[in-house]
């Protein structure tokens, strides 16, 4: 099975790169966040501020979507600032940090109707000041943008043709033959 033309597989680093285009890596983190931060995930990220975190959220299908995939796969950023000197800072920025403002427009500004080769098109889909429950510091600002990315994707780059190619997945939960390999037994699959 080839997964090097998967959908998340491939959109994850086409979405860094159009960041890079405003967030160089000299000044901005970004990595791959859980959808919702624990504290303690929190409080590892909030040290590397300025911060993007890149989390997918979902995939929506189309309806009417026939053996093709269609569908719109979820993202979300989630922008952390910190500046200690004043409220103006953390939003407005100062000659040492860009400030919230600034990240949310050129976010938003370079994720709606971005066309990524070979993938699809962006759309901006919210975006709104978020706070992290339980952290205590008031010089950090954070916000989240939610974007979507319209994609198709057939099963034939992943090369399953054959009986033998599923096979090789290694797929145990379904072995219900052996339980001590990694199976249910049919009577603990579904409670009677």
């Amino acid at each position: 099975m080839d997964l090097a033309t998967s959908p998340i597989r491939v959109m994850q680093p086409a979405i860094v790169s159009r960041l890079r285009l405003a967030f160089p890596e000299k000044d901005f983190q970004i990595q791959r966040v859980p959808p919702v931060l624990t504290i303690r995930e929190f409080e590892r990220v909030v040290r590397l501020t300025p911060f993007i975190g890149l989390a997918w959220m979902g995939m929506r299908p189309d309806r009417d979507a026939g053996r093709q995939l269609a569908a719109a796969m979820r993202w979300r950023l989630t922008l952390i600032v910190k500046a200690s000197s004043s409220l103006d800072a953390r939003f407005g920025g100062d000659r040492r940090d860009i400030g919230l403002d600034a990240m949310l427009d050129v976010a938003g500004a370079l994720l709606q109707g971005a066309v990524f080769d070979g993938i699809g098109a962006s759309a901006v889909t919210g975006a709104e000041a978020v706070y992290a429950d339980g952290w205590a510091d008031e010089a950090t600002v954070v916000a989240n943008v939610d974007f979507e990315i319209r994609y198709q994707f057939s099963p034939a780059p992943l090369q399953l043709v054959t009986l033998d190619d599923f096979e090789t997945l290694g797929v145990t939960w379904l072995n219900d033959e052996n339980p001590d390999e990694g199976g249910v037994e049919p009577s603990q699959a579904v409670p009677q």
